[in-house]
This record gives C-alpha cells, sequence and structure tokens, in this order.
C-alpha cells in the first residue's frame, strides 16, 4: 500500500509540472533531458547540465511540439526560482 501511495504522489507531481509547462507562453527556457532525437524547430540548445539540456524558444507551443517529438519531461529553468539553472 505505501508503494502504491509514493508512485501516486510521483506521478501525480510529474502530471502537475508537465501540465503547468504546457500553457501556452508560459515559459521561455526549459530544461529537459538530453536526447539523440532531432528537436522540433524554433528551438535552440543553450546549455547542458550534466545529463540535461537548457533549450529556449519564442514559440509559444514549444513545449507541446517537444512533448509530441518524444521528449518525456519538460520542466521550466526561469531565473530566481528552484530551477534557476541559467548562467547569469
Amino acid at each position: 500500500m505505501r508503494r502504491l501511495l509514493i508512485l501516486s504522489t510521483v506521478l501525480l507531481a510529474w502530471l502537475t509540472i508537465a501540465a503547468a509547462a504546457m500553457l501556452p507562453g508560459s515559459i521561455q527556457t526549459a530544461l529537459i533531458p538530453a536526447t539523440t532525437k532531432p528537436l522540433p524547430k524554433n528551438i535552440a540548445i543553450i546549455d547542458r547540465r550534466g545529463p540535461l539540456l537548457i533549450i529556449y524558444s519564442e514559440n509559444p507551443n514549444y513545449v507541446r511540439n517537444l512533448y509530441q517529438s518524444g521528449v518525456k519531461l519538460v520542466l521550466p529553468a526561469r531565473k530566481k526560482t528552484c530551477l534557476a539553472l541559467q548562467k547569469t
């Protein structure tokens, strides 16, 4: 029962983050796992942090396009937040 509760909590957290990241125009910079698949058009890789890529796009639907291209997780990477992974 405990294992199911932990798994459900992790899944709910992941879905919440994914849904928030898909809001159009909400973020321009995001963090994704490194991939060998080609990224959609109008997306630039601006940095790499270990197994993660920091990407940038001015297209408001780029997060949706990333998920459609097979990226499993997209996290917002904003300055002055817990995900502030950009160089200042």
